[in-house]
């Protein structure tokens, strides 16, 4: 279990960003395939997280690692049909990193990279 040291004051990485996205497989060098947003609020010692990406609204929950700056989250489609998980590595305003579908898409990984909205 975390101790305190571990977790972001919440200020951090709470708020809105911009996101760029590449389906599962696909070439990342390449524009991105998807735009949206994503929103992180602080929960507790945790992150609520909703988003809207390609058509489909999504919330979850996830745990930042502020000495690794990295973002993990749990997601879903707010209908169910979808879930998976997303790890996401800071740099300065951004997240980049990688998501999975569960259960479907045989694991392949697709791609995605947040940028802070002022």
């Amino acid at each position: 279990m975390p101790t305190g040291d571990a977790v972001a004051e919440p200020g951090n990485i709470a708020g809105s960003y911009a996101v760029s996205g590449w389906n599962p497989g696909s070439d990342t060098t390449g524009p991105p395939q998807y735009q949206g947003i994503a929103e992180l609020t602080a929960w507790g010692d945790a992150w609520k997280y909703r988003g809207f990406m390609d058509g489909t609204a999504y919330v979850g929950v996830g745990v930042f690692d502020p000495l690794a700056k990295v973002l993990s989250l749990s997601f879903r489609s707010e209908d169910g049909s979808e879930s998976g998980v997303t790890t996401l590595r800071m740099v300065g305003d951004r997240f980049s990193g990688h998501w999975v579908f569960a259960g479907v898409g045989n694991g392949i990984l697709g791609a995605e990279t947040w940028t802070r909205k002022p």
